[in-house]
């Protein structure tokens, strides 16, 4: 091996010496070690990072392989990049990914400009804490209600909450003692904006009843200058009509319910008329076969009484006319100290069935008395030509035999 070197050098500088020209052998090129190196592409002047896996938010991955000498990236709604040696990137996923991001941001304003709600003033929204309001009157011992007014502008309603009453008056029984009444109470508005009847429950044998009940007028709001909201409480009665303890008004012009509005109420006295003596309530029945006439006296309420006397001894005397002409007169017992007595007794005539027809009867109440003749209090007449309730009642009798028809009777003069 050494030998053929030497001989092809020594031809090498034996033509060179013969056309004087020098030639410089280089030197033989070494085998280049195997390394790895990181190279920069003038286009992208910069250092490629190291391999890495990553996750970004939205599940965008991004990835990098040695082996390739590159980089792969890839980002969220599909946007690739790639880069080998030389900077190559793909134009069309980022306009892609720009349109979608456009797209969405256009939707969000168009929401907010067309949203039907967007701008209205809203009080509701505003609250502010609850007003207490007193409602006084002149006069005082009917008691107190207790109730909250607020406007719901979703619904377009008034909504009222009765919350209790108290110190509702109590009443004087036969024993002397007080009796407490089973108080409701009726809410209506006017002018009527609806023919519903609003009433509480009924709380049995109390003067402070709790009520806790919500009840609804539909009127628009800028109507409820125009509206009254009246308060009627009563005494429930089973047998009769029911007794009126007082009565609050509200004028609505005068109470801002944009906001819940507390109001403590003074009950006022319920107005009778000037020409009112009071109630009676009595049943009739008749029974053909044994020609009896039967008349209960159950009961009498707010009998009026002088202004000398607080209170009353009434009873009631029944007198059986025939064409006008007194025939018979029975009476019932006295009930001391009271203007309300109950009576419960049955007072019976015999009558045939062919003088029924030509038959009234006077029922008078008289407030007893120890000297002399006792004061007369009022009278109510049942018979056929008779008219109004007393003639209706007495029809209502002869329609129905072997029935008891009762009836409450106002008593006149």
């Amino acid at each position: 091996m050494g030998v053929c070197l030497n001989r092809l050098l020594h031809c090498l500088f034996s033509r060179v010496a013969g056309q004087n020209e020098i030639v410089v052998i280089p030197k033989p090129k070494q085998k280049p070690i195997c390394t790895q190196s990181v190279e920069i592409t003038k286009e992208q002047k910069q250092v490629q990072p190291r391999p890495s896996f990553s996750r970004s938010s939205r599940g965008s991955v991004s990835t990098i392989s040695p082996s390739s000498r590159g980089s792969v990236s890839t980002t969220s709604r599909g946007s690739v990049s790639t880069t080998s040696r030389g900077s190559i990137k793909s134009d069309h996923f980022i306009e892609a990914d720009a349109s979608s991001i456009s797209a969405r941001s256009d939707t969000s304003v168009d929401s907010l400009i067309f949203d039907p709600s967007f701008g209205v003033i809203r009080p509701d929204l505003y609250p502010k804490r609850d007003a207490v309001l007193q409602q006084s009157s002149v006069e005082r011992g009917f008691g107190r209600l207790h109730l909250r007014l607020k406007y719901d502008f979703r619904t377009s309603d008034v909504v009222v909450h009765l919350i209790e009453a108290q110190d509702l008056p109590a009443f004087s029984s036969a024993e002397r003692e007080e009796v407490f009444g089973d108080p409701y109470v009726r809410i209506c508005i006017i002018p009527e904006v609806d023919e519903r009847i609003r009433q509480s429950s009924v709380k049995r044998r109390t003067a402070n009843p709790f009520y806790n009940e919500y009840f609804k007028f539909p009127v628009t709001y800028d109507d409820i200058r125009d509206k009254l909201l009246l308060f009627h409480v009563y005494d429930y009665d089973k047998f009769s009509r029911h007794k009126a303890l007082g009565e609050v008004q509200v004028d609505l012009s005068k109470v801002d319910v944009s906001n819940s509005v507390e109001m403590w109420c003074d009950i006022q006295k319920h107005q009778k008329m000037s020409g009112d003596r009071g109630e009676l309530l009595l049943s009739l029945s008749y029974l053909p076969t044994a020609e009896r006439l039967t008349v209960v006296l159950m009961k009498a309420k707010d009998l009026r009484v002088s202004s000398t006397t607080p209170s009353s001894d009434p009873y009631v005397r029944v007198t059986l006319m025939v064409e006008g002409k007194k025939v018979k007169r029975k009476k019932t017992s006295v009930q001391r100290n009271t203007v309300n007595p109950v009576w419960n007794e049955a007072l019976s005539f015999n009558v045939p069935a062919e003088v029924l027809p030509k038959v009234s009867l006077d029922c008078c109440i008289i407030d007893h008395d120890l000297i002399g003749h006792g004061e007369y209090v009022g009278r109510c007449l049942l018979g056929p030509e008779r008219q109004g309730s007393e003639a209706a009642h007495w029809n209502d009798m002869m329609q129905n035999h072997r029935k008891s028809m009762a009836m409450w009777q106002h008593l006149h003069r």
